[in-house]
């Protein structure tokens, strides 16, 4: 029973970093190509395999921690704060991995060799143990992580992740309303926060009335701050009502520099 909870909340944590990540890669595509720092993670073109399974695959054949896919996101936001990396296609995978690696290294009580995790990873042994080398020095050998640092991480994908279940839950089935986005922004005090979208289906012409009527929207919030607890209340942000046609949005602190 232990395992199967640890299962799941592993999956959860994937689940979630994967957006987050996929958020940064977004946010960074806006920045200038020239201002991107060069370094041994990049590759010549982009894999295949998507960011959320190939978290998930090194979930699942890596068998570390699910404490180490938060150190490796402390990791990656280190690597942004003191190298300036930004996370784009080609890069994303190499970083992910390595980032695991160290985590699973510095943390797990067991752990396997490079050329095993160079497998799971799709790299060479020999770019694996470079890879290493190089995620080490870009952080100045940064490794440890304060039980405040990881609280906030790991609070903040925790939070994401009841968020987004719950207003998949709540909101009813309107027609027009059934997609969701992702991604991260900045708010008027400069945080990063992370912001789920409801998006139209098609689009609205502006005298069309709205679909998705404010009353609803609000029991909807209302019911998830029931849910959710008076603790995670702040964490939400209401927006006023809007004119049909514009997008549904709710904002949740992230906490991670993009």
């Amino acid at each position: 029973m232990r395992e199967t909870r640890e299962d799941e909340r592993g999956v959860a944590l994937i689940q979630t970093l994967s957006a987050v990540i996929e958020s940064m890669i977004h946010s960074s595509e806006s920045v200038s190509y020239s201002y991107h720092t060069k370094s041994k993670f990049e590759a010549f073109r982009a894999p295949s395999i998507s960011i959320r399974d190939y978290l998930s695959r090194i979930h699942k054949f890596a068998a570390c921690s699910s404490e180490c896919f938060v150190l490796a996101l402390v990791y990656i936001d280190r690597l942004h704060q003191m190298q300036g990396i930004l996370l784009t296609d080609l890069n994303v995978h190499r970083v992910i991995i390595t980032s695991v690696v160290v985590a699973a290294k510095f943390f797990d009580d067991h752990y396997y060799n490079n050329a095993y995790y160079a497998k799971v990873g799709g790299v060479p042994c020999s770019e694996m143990n470079q890879l290493e080398v190089e995620l080490l020095l870009m952080i100045n050998f940064s490794l440890h992580v304060d039980t405040d640092t990881y609280v906030h991480y790991y609070n903040e994908l925790s939070n994401h992740y009841i968020f987004t279940s719950l207003r998949h839950s709540l909101i009813p089935n309107v027609p027009g309303y059934g997609q969701f986005r992702h991604y991260v922004m900045a708010n008027q005090q400069s945080e990063l926060v992370y912001v789920t979208e409801m998006v139209p289906a098609r689009p609205l012409h502006r005298s069309q009335p709205p679909l998705y009527p404010q009353a609803c929207h609000r029991r909807a919030m209302e019911e998830l701050e029931k849910s959710v607890g008076s603790n995670a209340a702040p964490h939400f942000v209401r927006q006023g009502s809007r004119s049909s046609g514009q997008k549904r949005r709710s904002a949740v602190a992230l906490g991670v520099n993009a």
